[in-house]
């Protein structure tokens, strides 16, 4: 592991994945928001706080990108402008990092979501419940038995806030980015995912009666 600053709100730290077997902590366990992942990240920023004098002292984000076969880079970035209190992760399998502006509402909602569900039946239920976007950008993907939604560009965060809602009630929020799905999971649905779901759910719904 070594640890680099890049100035007073970066700063950039190098695990092998050897180092993160050693520690019974595999990639995908970064993909979930999961209590072992966040005691670890908490522990690398201590150590980044003692070994370079990085304090961290507002919100900031965190961004883990894959950086070789052997190794993988996690970015800590302090937010100039809090957005709001709680850690937030941006997980890239790419090897190219995409910089983003979270400092606005907009910015909020153009960034990605991508949702796990571990049974069909259940996406389709937060589908059919979703309000209406028809800006917003999605696909569907099956990875390991499990359904993957990538949406992004809300069009406004009003119906964001909504979605989010419905989306966490049913499914899991994951810290993966579409990216990754591209190139490990299957295509299900490769564009307009969510409308043609909810003609789907209808569709069920209607044949049920």
């Amino acid at each position: 592991m070594r640890i680099l600053k890049v100035n007073d709100n970066t700063v950039r730290i190098f695990i092998s994945f050897t180092e993160l077997a050693d520690r019974n902590i595999s990639l995908a366990d970064f993909f979930q928001r999961s209590a072992r992942t966040e005691q670890f990240l908490w522990e690398l920023i201590s150590k980044a706080r003692d070994e370079v004098d990085f304090n961290l002292d507002q919100p900031f984000w965190i961004q883990a990108t894959l950086a070789s076969e052997d190794e993988f880079v996690i970015t800590v970035i302090k937010q100039e402008e809090p957005v709001d209190a709680e850690i937030n992760h941006i997980i890239e399998a790419n090897l190219k990092e995409k910089k983003k502006s979270h400092s606005t509402s907009k910015a909020h909602c153009e960034q990605e979501w991508v949702y796990v569900f571990s049974e069909f039946e259940d996406l389709l239920s937060a589908i059919s419940l979703l309000p209406g976007l028809p800006n917003t950008k999605s696909a569907l993907y099956e990875y390991e038995e499990e359904y993957y939604l990538a949406l992004n560009k809300f069009s406004t965060l009003r119906k964001q806030k909504i979605s989010e809602a419905i989306l966490d009630e049913f499914g899991e929020l994951m810290m993966i980015t579409e990216d990754f799905l591209k190139e490990h999971a299957e295509p299900v649905i490769k564009e307009q995912a969510v409308k043609i779901l909810k003609e789907l759910a209808s569709g069920k719904i209607k044949g049920a009666q």
